[in-house]
């Protein structure tokens, strides 16, 4: 300040002096926390680790909802392949009842008789059907295996 700069009222003057206590303490406080390193360096950890905290839990989040779409996207995708299959299941069970019917047709009679009576034990006795066809599959394996 220079000479004509000070002012003449007592009051106006201890204001000034106050200002300028407040003002060198602010400057004071400022340049004491830039020396305090390991503080400075303390607060920046600090912060650092909330930032990573921060990241990790959006992190979290997006890998919850991602995961939440694929299950739904797998699911979707074997109700389609179980319709598909049972599909596939259904025309090709038809294809068989139909060209067994034709075989059946083409016998003679007798013959004829004998598949239906064999037809409705089969229905009456499944699992035996199935230990008879398993039987006849390793036995005509095992004939074919001596037959080389």
């Amino acid at each position: 300040m220079s000479g004509k700069d000070i002012p003449d009222d007592t009051a106006q003057l201890r204001a000034d002096i106050e200002k300028t206590r407040r003002e060198l303490g602010d400057t004071v406080e400022a340049l004491a926390h830039k020396a305090d390193v390991p503080a400075r360096v303390k607060e920046s950890v600090h912060d650092g680790v909330d930032k990573a905290k921060e990241a990790a839990g959006e992190a979290k989040t997006k890998a919850k909802e991602a995961a939440g779409e694929a299950k739904a996207r797998a699911g979707q995708a074997v109700t389609r392949a179980a319709a598909e299959t049972q599909l596939a299941a259904d025309s090709l069970a038809h294809k068989a009842t139909a060209a067994a019917a034709h075989a059946v047709e083409s016998l003679p009679p007798p013959v004829q008789e004998k598949v239906v009576l064999v037809r409705e034990q089969a229905g009456r006795r499944p699992a035996a059907v199935v230990g008879g066809l398993i039987a006849a599959v390793l036995l005509v394996t095992w004939l074919v295996r001596r037959g080389r």
